[in-house]
């Protein structure tokens, strides 16, 4: 997540700054924004897998949404 924030940082500053100075910046700064994105997304994709893997956060609330329902 942390590489996620400067590739995006990057690719935004370097769009802002080199606006208008030529194809090839503009490329890099896609590529950085591209990269970026991708590694948000495998980043939370991550984080889910390891929230799913620790019970206290999957199987404790669904239970307690269960006995909310039977109480109610």
């Amino acid at each position: 997540m942390r590489a996620a924030r400067v590739l995006t940082l990057a690719g935004g500053e370097g769009a802002a700054l080199l606006a208008g100075r030529g194809r090839s910046a503009a490329v890099a700064s896609g590529l950085a924004l591209l990269a970026g994105s991708a590694c948000t997304r495998f980043g939370v994709f991550a984080a889910g897998i390891a929230s799913a893997q620790d019970p206290k956060y999957v199987v404790v609330p669904q239970r307690a949404r269960l006995d909310a329902r039977e109480v109610g």
